[in-house]
C-alpha cells in the first residue's frame, strides 16, 4: 500500500522541488490571465477558460525552453506575456504565421 511507505512523502516533496519552477510559471500565467480577463469585463466562464489555457501553454512551454538550454525564468516571462495579451491575440498571430509559412503553398 503506497500510503504506508515511509519514503513516499520524501519522494513526493523531492518531485515537487524538481518541478517547482514549471508549476510557478504555469501558475503565474494562470493568475495573470484570470485577472486580465475579469478586469476586461469578460464573463467569468470565459476568463477561467482562458486562464486555464494560458497556464497549460506555459506549463508545456517550460520543458521546451529547458531542453533548448534557456533559463526557466524565460518561460515564466513568456507565459505572463501570453496571458497578458490574451489567447485571441496569440491565436491571431499564430494564424498569420501559418498563412505566411504554409498558406502560400496550399493555394
Amino acid at each position: 500500500m503506497p500510503g504506508r511507505d515511509p519514503n513516499l512523502w520524501q519522494q513526493l516533496l523531492t518531485y515537487i522541488a524538481l518541478v517547482w519552477p514549471q508549476i510557478y510559471a504555469g501558475g503565474l500565467a494562470f493568475v495573470v490571465a484570470l485577472i486580465r480577463g475579469l478586469h476586461a469585463g469578460n464573463k467569468a466562464r470565459q476568463s477561467w477558460l482562458e486562464a486555464i489555457l494560458c497556464g497549460c501553454l506555459t506549463f508545456g512551454l517550460f520543458p521546451v525552453l529547458h531542453y533548448l538550454g534557456l533559463p526557466g525564468g524565460l518561460a515564466a516571462s513568456i507565459g505572463a506575456f501570453i496571458a497578458f495579451k490574451g489567447t485571441e491575440w496569440f491565436g491571431t498571430r499564430a494564424d498569420e504565421l501559418y498563412e505566411k509559412l504554409v498558406g502560400r503553398w496550399l493555394k
